[in-house]
Protein backbone atom coordinates (compact mmCIF):
# COMPACT_ATOMS: atom_id res chain seq x y z
CA UNK A 1 0.00 0.00 0.00
CA UNK A 2 1.31 3.46 -0.92
CA UNK A 3 1.18 6.56 1.25
CA UNK A 4 -0.51 9.20 -0.90
CA UNK A 5 -0.13 12.13 1.52
CA UNK A 6 2.28 14.70 0.10
CA UNK A 7 5.33 15.81 2.03
CA UNK A 8 4.33 19.18 3.63
CA UNK A 9 7.73 20.66 2.79
CA UNK A 10 7.20 19.90 -0.90
CA UNK A 11 3.77 21.55 -1.06
CA UNK A 12 3.60 24.75 -3.02
CA UNK A 13 3.72 27.88 -0.85
CA UNK A 14 0.51 29.88 -1.02
CA UNK A 15 0.09 33.62 -0.75
CA UNK A 16 -1.35 33.08 2.75
CA UNK A 17 1.75 31.06 3.75
CA UNK A 18 3.99 33.89 2.58
CA UNK A 19 1.96 36.50 4.48
CA UNK A 20 2.11 34.36 7.64
CA UNK A 21 5.92 34.14 7.33
CA UNK A 22 6.24 37.90 6.74
CA UNK A 23 4.03 38.59 9.79
CA UNK A 24 6.33 36.41 11.92
CA UNK A 25 9.38 38.27 10.58
CA UNK A 26 7.75 41.64 11.26
CA UNK A 27 6.86 40.61 14.80
CA UNK A 28 10.44 39.51 15.52
CA UNK A 29 11.83 42.71 14.02
CA UNK A 30 9.41 44.80 16.10
CA UNK A 31 10.57 42.97 19.24
CA UNK A 32 14.17 43.82 18.35
CA UNK A 33 15.18 40.23 17.51
CA UNK A 34 16.06 40.88 13.85
CA UNK A 35 18.20 43.64 12.43
CA UNK A 36 16.79 45.76 9.62
CA UNK A 37 19.10 44.15 7.07
CA UNK A 38 18.18 40.62 8.18
CA UNK A 39 14.49 41.51 8.12
CA UNK A 40 14.66 42.88 4.56
CA UNK A 41 16.67 39.93 3.23
CA UNK A 42 14.33 37.39 4.84
CA UNK A 43 11.23 39.14 3.49
CA UNK A 44 12.76 38.86 0.02
CA UNK A 45 13.45 35.17 0.64
CA UNK A 46 9.84 34.66 1.79
CA UNK A 47 8.47 36.38 -1.32
CA UNK A 48 10.72 34.25 -3.56
CA UNK A 49 9.91 30.95 -1.80
CA UNK A 50 8.20 28.37 -4.00
CA UNK A 51 7.72 25.61 -1.41
CA UNK A 52 6.59 25.56 2.22
CA UNK A 53 9.93 24.03 3.19
CA UNK A 54 11.68 27.16 1.92
CA UNK A 55 9.36 29.34 4.02
CA UNK A 56 10.00 27.16 7.07
CA UNK A 57 13.73 27.75 6.60
CA UNK A 58 13.15 31.53 6.53
CA UNK A 59 11.28 31.62 9.88
CA UNK A 60 12.50 28.39 11.50
CA UNK A 61 14.91 30.04 13.95
CA UNK A 62 12.44 32.69 15.18
CA UNK A 63 11.00 32.43 18.71
CA UNK A 64 7.26 31.69 19.02
CA UNK A 65 5.13 34.74 18.25
CA UNK A 66 4.74 37.02 21.25
CA UNK A 67 7.30 35.07 23.31
CA UNK A 68 9.71 38.00 23.72
CA UNK A 69 6.92 40.46 24.46
CA UNK A 70 5.75 38.23 27.34
CA UNK A 71 9.34 37.76 28.50
CA UNK A 72 9.93 41.54 28.47
CA UNK A 73 6.85 42.07 30.67
CA UNK A 74 8.05 39.39 33.11
CA UNK A 75 11.52 40.93 33.26
CA UNK A 76 10.04 44.40 33.78
CA UNK A 77 7.85 43.14 36.66
CA UNK A 78 10.86 41.42 38.24
CA UNK A 79 12.94 44.60 37.87
CA UNK A 80 10.17 46.74 39.36
CA UNK A 81 9.98 44.40 42.36
CA UNK A 82 13.63 45.27 43.04
CA UNK A 83 13.91 48.99 42.17
CA UNK A 84 10.26 50.05 42.37
CA UNK A 85 7.69 50.73 39.63
CA UNK A 86 8.32 52.95 36.62
CA UNK A 87 7.06 56.47 37.06
CA UNK A 88 3.48 56.70 35.81
CA UNK A 89 4.02 59.93 33.91
CA UNK A 90 6.97 60.41 31.58
CA UNK A 91 9.45 63.22 32.16
CA UNK A 92 9.21 65.99 29.56
CA UNK A 93 12.46 66.43 27.62
CA UNK A 94 12.99 69.62 25.65
CA UNK A 95 15.58 69.05 22.94
CA UNK A 96 18.63 71.33 23.18
CA UNK A 97 18.47 74.46 21.00
CA UNK A 98 22.11 74.19 19.85
CA UNK A 99 23.15 71.45 17.44
CA UNK A 100 25.75 68.98 18.62
CA UNK A 101 25.64 65.73 20.54
CA UNK A 102 24.50 65.04 24.08
CA UNK A 103 25.08 61.82 26.04
CA UNK A 104 22.31 60.51 28.31
CA UNK A 105 23.06 58.16 31.21
CA UNK A 106 23.75 57.68 34.91
CA UNK A 107 27.40 58.77 34.78
CA UNK A 108 28.16 62.17 36.32
CA UNK A 109 29.95 63.16 33.09
CA UNK A 110 26.81 62.73 30.94
CA UNK A 111 25.16 65.82 29.49
CA UNK A 112 21.73 64.60 30.67
CA UNK A 113 22.02 62.61 33.88
CA UNK A 114 19.28 60.15 34.90
CA UNK A 115 19.52 58.44 38.30
CA UNK A 116 17.29 55.43 37.53
CA UNK A 117 19.24 52.18 38.07
CA UNK A 118 17.83 50.70 34.83
CA UNK A 119 19.66 53.41 32.85
CA UNK A 120 23.22 52.50 31.80
CA UNK A 121 26.14 54.76 32.67
CA UNK A 122 26.35 55.89 29.02
CA UNK A 123 22.94 54.82 27.71
CA UNK A 124 22.13 56.83 24.58
CA UNK A 125 23.20 59.86 22.60
CA UNK A 126 21.18 62.68 21.07
CA UNK A 127 22.74 64.15 17.94
CA UNK A 128 21.63 66.76 15.44
CA UNK A 129 21.89 65.73 11.77
CA UNK A 130 20.87 68.39 9.21
CA UNK A 131 18.61 70.07 11.78
CA UNK A 132 16.86 66.80 12.77
CA UNK A 133 17.46 65.39 16.26
CA UNK A 134 18.37 61.70 16.28
CA UNK A 135 18.83 59.20 19.12
CA UNK A 136 21.41 56.39 19.11
CA UNK A 137 21.69 53.59 21.69
CA UNK A 138 25.25 53.33 23.04
CA UNK A 139 25.15 49.58 23.73
CA UNK A 140 23.02 49.91 26.85
CA UNK A 141 22.09 46.85 28.87
CA UNK A 142 18.34 47.49 29.03
CA UNK A 143 17.93 49.00 25.57
CA UNK A 144 16.46 52.18 24.16
CA UNK A 145 12.99 52.40 22.62
CA UNK A 146 11.22 55.14 20.67
CA UNK A 147 7.42 54.88 20.81
CA UNK A 148 7.79 51.25 21.94
CA UNK A 149 10.14 50.23 19.09
CA UNK A 150 13.57 49.01 20.16
CA UNK A 151 16.35 50.97 18.46
CA UNK A 152 18.50 49.12 15.96
CA UNK A 153 19.84 52.16 14.14
CA UNK A 154 19.92 55.92 14.56
CA UNK A 155 16.29 57.07 14.86
CA UNK A 156 14.78 60.56 14.37
CA UNK A 157 12.93 62.24 17.24
CA UNK A 158 9.86 64.44 16.91
CA UNK A 159 7.76 66.31 19.48
CA UNK A 160 5.39 63.88 21.18
CA UNK A 161 7.69 60.85 20.78
CA UNK A 162 8.19 58.72 23.90
CA UNK A 163 11.76 57.67 24.60
CA UNK A 164 12.31 54.73 26.98
CA UNK A 165 15.79 54.32 28.44
CA UNK A 166 15.60 51.13 30.49
CA UNK A 167 12.58 51.78 32.72
CA UNK A 168 12.95 55.58 32.53
CA UNK A 169 10.42 57.22 30.22
CA UNK A 170 10.93 60.60 28.56
CA UNK A 171 8.50 62.51 26.31
CA UNK A 172 9.96 64.80 23.66
CA UNK A 173 8.41 68.27 23.79
CA UNK A 174 8.95 71.13 21.33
Amino acid sequence: MFDMTPDPEQLRASHRDRLRAIRALRSSAREGRLSEITFVSRVRMALDARRRGELDAVVGDLPPRGFWARADVAIQRWWESIVGPRAAAPIDLRLPPAPGFYVIGRDTHCDLRLTDDSVSRRHAMLTSVDGQWMVVDLGSTNGTRVNGWRLQVQTPLRPGDVLDLGLQRLRIVS
